[in-house]
Order: structure tokens, then sequence, then C-alpha cells
């Protein structure tokens, strides 16, 4: 009976490895080069990778998944590739077509100082935070917003409250929510390099573009770790109550929490 017990786990075991399929590739523009952490997956599914530094990327694609592998990327359009070219088995070369964002024109009066657009909150008991190592990564997570006033973003204050990395890459993302889907509003992604050398401080983000926030439209402003560098880790960031939302770091799947990031989000005034 043991015996009988072993082999038919055995071929199960088999029949589920069979049926996953293992997708390997790059990811490149359309002039040919390495484009870095893409978000690979399906909508509004937890299945998904993050290409790495050098666009490579592996995927291991559960059975009965037969939906367009979705590419997206901050700088460029989503690409989809269908099933029956992604399960071929042979290693893809994915270009991403580049996006153009229109850059609305705005006026800042000399004397505007930078107003706190969202963030101030109460503090929460403990931290938040999110982990990952090399591909396999934790959900975005941020605080969702609006504002009754047209703003340029000067600053993103998140508040920084330990790493268990060594290092790692984290990505701000400022998205304007649409319905079920989050639009990127900005054209250049927004990287910074943390270590665990300096912990407990506030990370200042500075955009090098300008960001506008519109009034009656709902933002949504996250962070979450794209490059581990191999190890696994945590980040940790301080909370504050209110209600915050945790997002999939490929595609998909949204949760909502009674705290959330300690993000402040400053900006002038457009006039």
């Amino acid at each position: 009976m043991r015996k009988f017990s072993l082999l038919l786990l055995s071929v199960m075991m088999q029949t589920v490895c069979f049926g996953q399929v293992t997708v390997k590739g790059n990811v490149v523009n359309e002039r040919g080069e390495a484009v870095e952490y893409v978000s690979i997956g399906f909508e509004d599914d937890s299945v998904g990778v993050i290409s790495d530094a050098k666009g490579h990327f592996t995927i291991r694609i559960p059975a009965g998944r037969k939906k367009e592998l979705s590419f997206s990327h901050v700088s460029y359009l989503t690409t989809e590739i269908p099933y029956q070219e992604y399960a071929k088995g042979s290693e893809l070369t994915v270009v991403l077509k580049d996006r153009v964002v229109e850059l609305a024109e705005v006026v800042i009066g000399k004397k505007n100082k930078p107003k706190t657009i969202v963030g101030k909150g109460i503090p929460a008991p403990g931290l938040v935070g999110t982990s990952g190592h090399g591909s396999d990564l934790g959900p975005e997570g941020g605080v969702l917003f609006s504002c009754s006033k047209s703003y340029v973003i000067s600053d993103i204050l998140v508040n920084i409250a330990g790493i268990t990395f060594e290092q790692c890459k984290v990505s701000i993302n400022v998205y304007e929510k649409q319905g079920k889907r989050f639009v990127n509003i900005h054209q250049k992604p927004i990287y910074e390099t943390l270590t665990k050398s300096k912990n407990k401080y506030t990370l200042d983000v500075r955009p090098e573009e300008s960001i506008v926030l519109k009034p009656k439209k709902e933002y949504y402003v996250s962070i979450n770790v794209v490059d581990g560098y191999g190890e696994k880790g945590f980040l940790n960031m301080k909370a504050y109550m209110k209600n915050g939302l945790y997002r999939d770091a490929v595609k998909g799947k949204t949760k909502k929490f009674p705290v959330c990031p300690a993000i402040q989000v400053k900006g002038y005034e457009v006039e």
C-alpha cells in the first residue's frame, strides 16, 4: 500500500510539472537596449515576475493559464504575447515600444512654497513593509488620495523604519486610478537604492519631471522593492492610520488595509 501511495504521488507530481510552462527570455526596446524591471504576468492574477536589471526573465506558468502574457513598464507601451507564442518553449525576445506622455504646461508662482497634499496622519502601532528575493518580490504599498486643486509634485517622502537587505532598489510610482486600472502619469521610472547601513530616516524623492495632479481625480502613490540583488530581505516603513492599498507588484490583485505606509506627497500649487 505504501509503494502504491508513493507511486501515485510521483505520478501526480509529474502531471503538475508537465502542465507547467516555463518561459524565459529578454526584454528590449526598439533600439535593442535592455529594459530593466519590467512587470511580467497576467491581469488580475498573482502569477508574475519582474525582469532583472539586464532585462532577463524566467516565469513559471501553472497549468490552465492560457491568457495573453503582459509586459509593462512605466516608459513603454504594454505588450501582450499570445499563449500560442510563449507556450512553444523557445526563448522569447520581447520588444517594447516607447510610451509618449504629453507633459502639461504649468505655471508656478515665484513665491509658491510646497504644500502637503497627502500624508499627514495619525501614526499607527507597528510597521508595514514589503519583502522579496530576486524576481519573486512582494507587493507595492501606498496610499490613495485626491486633491481639490492642481499641483506639481515637488517631493515624495517615505519614512523608512528598517532594511534587512544589504542593498535593495525600490521603485516609486504615481498612478491615476481609472476604474480598476492604474495608469502611470510619469514618463521616467523613479528608482532609489537603499542600503542596510542607513536605517530609520526619511527618504526624500524629488522627481526629475513635472508630475501634475489634477482635481477630482484619484491617485495612488506607492513604493515596492524591484531588486534585492539575489538576497531575501524586508523593507519596513512606519505606518499611518489611514486606508492603504497593497497591489501585486506585477499585475494585479489589490487589497485594502486600515493602515498605509507613511508616505507624504508635497507639491506646488499650479496658478
